[in-house]
């Protein structure tokens, strides 16, 4: 994977916002939710998908780029990613 792959532009899917925002995407857990710099909402990933780069971001996160399997969906609250670690639901600004 090359050094650009952690960066992915995400973007706010609320209808009257729809703010693109470039993020640097974690290699160590799923992140679960985000909050836009432009209208603070914070949103989650959307059901079937494993973080908030997979539902709204111009490139899956590393895990699915690397098609490894990224959390587990069988542990809602603790996910666990490819690599034994527990999902975030933090956000980055």
């Amino acid at each position: 994977m090359n050094s650009n792959a952690h960066f992915s532009t995400l973007t706010c899917p609320n209808p009257a916002c729809g703010h693109q925002q470039q993020a640097l995407m974690p290699t160590t857990f799923c992140q679960l939710t985000y909050t836009c710099q432009a209208c603070s909402m914070t949103y989650i990933h959307k059901s079937g998908d494993c973080c908030v780069f997979c539902s709204y971001a111009d490139k899956p996160c590393p895990s699915m780029q690397d098609e490894e399997t990224c959390c587990s969906p069988s542990l809602p609250g603790k996910q666990v990613s490819h690599k034994g670690i527990e999902a975030h639901e933090s956000t980055f600004s």
